[in-house]
């Protein structure tokens, strides 16, 4: 069986992002899965949503605020007894092709797989083995819960001290966990990176690309997604990576979203069954989400990428 799961805390996100990640995920899985959101408030969820009390790490105060910290909670042995499959998405990705060849990296790797962190502008223009290694980045990873080893205990032996040691969680990661490799080049592109020309090419390019064989798209840093959802001609992005309106598959991405949330919301009888998860030592009931694909009328035309 294969979790895939999302984390929310705080006011940062809402459950309105974690609704549409479970639609992206929902149009390209075929294999059944449990979808699960660790989170400090499963108000609203979609009903298919298995929510999840973050275990407790320890971490400091500051450790919440800055760095990412909580994901590590996803290593919880008590999480996932029952999968042989764990992929980790961030709220702020986008699915846009089937997520069954980072399901079977997983499995044949049987270790941690993350993603690679992009490197600055110029460095694109050499092959990625003379690029610099910079290290895992954690808006996307997997691994198998029965053969991923200590991390979680490692997380709880440096609570108090990890988020003064180390910059961040998937410094922790890259720096702590030896046995680990990144998605194959191509599985997950940076919106900022790959989408976004710099400034002043972006004025003379002004449409975003998607890259055609782009399975996830990560918006890490400014902007996300819903943030280039703006009126014609406003502008959104960062001083040097920036554009003006809204983009059309991002539109069509959400509009997606929207109607098969509305789908699972209006189906009769719901598709879902019952089961019992456990977090630490306190068992409680919740839906255990499969697949479920709304029907030809329900579901606007697939996606294009951009030209």
């Amino acid at each position: 069986m294969v979790a895939i799961i999302c984390m929310k805390w705080g006011k940062a996100f809402t459950a309105h992002h974690v609704n549409t990640l479970y639609a992206g995920v929902l149009r390209n899985m075929v294999e059944p899965f449990t979808f699960v959101c660790l989170t400090d408030d499963e108000r609203d969820l979609a009903n298919d949503i298995v929510a999840v009390p973050i275990p407790d790490l320890g971490l400091p105060q500051r450790a919440w605020r800055q760095g990412c910290w909580p994901k590590l909670a996803a290593f919880s042995p008590q999480l996932f007894s029952h999968e042989d499959v764990v992929l980790f998405l961030d709220l702020d990705i986008m699915v846009l092709r089937p997520l069954a060849p980072f399901i079977a990296v997983i499995r044949d790797r049987r270790h941690l797989v993350l993603q690679r962190e992009w490197n600055p502008t110029l460095w694109s223009l050499l092959p990625q083995w003379l690029r610099p290694d910079r290290g895992g980045q954690s808006s996307v990873f997997g691994f198998c819960p029965s053969n991923i080893g200590p991390i979680y205990e490692q997380v709880l032996a440096n609570a108090e001290t990890m988020s003064s040691r180390f910059e961040n969680d998937q410094t922790f990661l890259t720096e702590k966990v030896s046995d680990r490799s990144y998605w194959p080049t191509g599985f997950c592109v940076s919106f900022k990176r790959s989408c976004v020309r710099l400034y002043p090419f972006n004025l003379l390019f002004s449409k975003v690309r998607l890259p055609r064989q782009a399975k996830i798209v990560v918006f890490h840093g400014t902007p996300r997604p819903w943030e280039t959802l703006v009126e014609p001609d406003e502008r959104w992005g960062t001083r040097w990576r920036f554009g003006r309106g809204p983009i059309d598959w991002i539109v069509t991405y959400f509009a997606q979203a929207d109607v098969i949330l509305k789908a699972l919301e209006t189906r009769n009888p719901p598709v879902t069954t019952r089961s019992r998860w456990s977090a630490g030592n306190s068992a409680f009931s919740t839906n255990n989400a499969i697949i479920y694909l709304p029907g030809p009328e329900a579901s606007p035309p697939p996606c294009e990428p951009a030209a």
